[in-house]
């Protein structure tokens, strides 16, 4: 029961990814996951289907899972069209006074500036979070609101010689919710890694009005 409990959770993470329809995940006696079955629009290719769904069970759950054992099998849908946009990182900024933290993105769209900011305790994951949430609060002002994201969470990982952030990010629309994926390999600046990361994930889902 206990096993079957967690196939089900990791069934309804996959599901919440951008582009799947429905999963299914196969156990074998030892409780290992050997196969994962997905059914998936064409608006997106099944190689980034399948980062999106390695990147979400390592965040999620710590499983790290072989690309060879996801199957995806692609309906068509036919394409809205939309002019999709891609907001540029103007700057990053976090600071700290005692316990307390702040920070401020900026961000760029044809010469327009989208500022966004949060503050809250400061510790070196809760920063990672207000960078994070400061980012969402710009690109809400970009689009007015009319979308609404929430941070679930920011992870650094360690892959080969570099670190890389993995954030997770629930968009909520008409009553509906959608999780999705973003990554960065940090080079220098952790802060500027986790914006990039947070629009990694989140820009394919912005629309210009």
């Amino acid at each position: 029961m206990e096993n079957q409990t967690r196939i089900n959770e990791i069934e309804t993470l996959i599901n919440k990814i951008l582009s799947v329809i429905n999963s299914r995940v196969v156990a074998n006696k030892d409780d290992q996951i050997v196969e994962i079955h997905i059914l998936a629009n064409n608006q997106r290719s099944a190689k980034q289907i399948i980062r999106d769904v390695q990147s979400a069970l390592v965040t999620k759950f710590n499983l790290k899972i072989d690309h060879k054992i996801i199957s995806i099998a692609q309906v068509y849908e036919e394409s809205e069209n939309l002019i999709t946009p891609r907001l540029m990182i103007k700057s990053v900024e976090y600071t700290n006074l005692d316990i307390n933290g702040k920070a401020k993105v900026i961000l760029e769209y044809e010469g327009h500036l989208f500022e966004g900011e949060t503050q809250g305790l400061h510790s070196s994951s809760q920063a990672y979070r207000l960078v994070a949430q400061a980012t969402l609060n710009a690109v809400e002002q970009f689009t007015k609101q009319n979308k609404r994201f929430v941070v679930e969470e920011i992870k650094v990982l360690p892959i080969a010689t570099k670190n890389v952030v993995i954030s997770g990010v629930t968009l909520i629309q008409n009553n509906s919710e959608k999780l999705l994926i973003g990554k960065c390999i940090v080079d220098n600046d952790i802060n500027s890694a986790i914006t990039k990361s947070i629009l990694d994930a989140i820009n394919r889902m912005i629309e210009v009005a």
